[in-house]
């Protein structure tokens, strides 16, 4: 979802899946899990405060750890790549969905209808879960 800046004071918030790949997660006794990347910047004039992103497939076996990234704070202007991950089936296309809430209200979710591999297009771990200035 991509949302304008606004005059208002109003909580905006842009999330843009930038893909998904699968990959095996036997340390959590799982199989297959879909690990979504996931750009959320904060496009309003308000601080955005005890952010939940959450990640839904419709596949989805049990809850795995990673299904829920918590930031403290996005401020104005800032964004943060994060990287959520869910229990999926094997060798199925799985169709996922983001849902952003935060202090400040909840957020249209954004998705894909199946995933896109990543490949070496893959954010570096090292800068995941940082807010960063959206224009530096």
């Amino acid at each position: 979802m991509t949302a304008t800046n606004n005059p208002n004071g109003l909580p905006s918030v842009s999330i843009k899946v930038l893909g998904c790949n699968t990959s095996l997660d036997v340390t959590h006794g799982m199989g297959e899990v879909t690990n979504a990347y996931v750009t959320l910047t904060n496009t309003g004039n308000v601080a955005l405060t005890n952010l939940r992103a959450t990640l839904y497939a419709l596949d989805e076996g049990r809850e795995h750890p990673d299904k829920t990234v918590e930031l403290t704070s996005l401020p104005i202007g800032y964004q943060v790549t994060i990287k959520l991950t869910v229990d999926s089936t094997y060798k199925k296309d799985t169709p996922i969905q983001v849902e952003v809430i935060a202090d400040q209200g909840t957020f249209p979710r954004e998705g894909l209808a199946s995933c896109t591999d990543l490949g070496i297009f893959a954010p570096k771990p090292d800068g995941l879960n940082t807010p960063v200035p959206v224009n530096p």
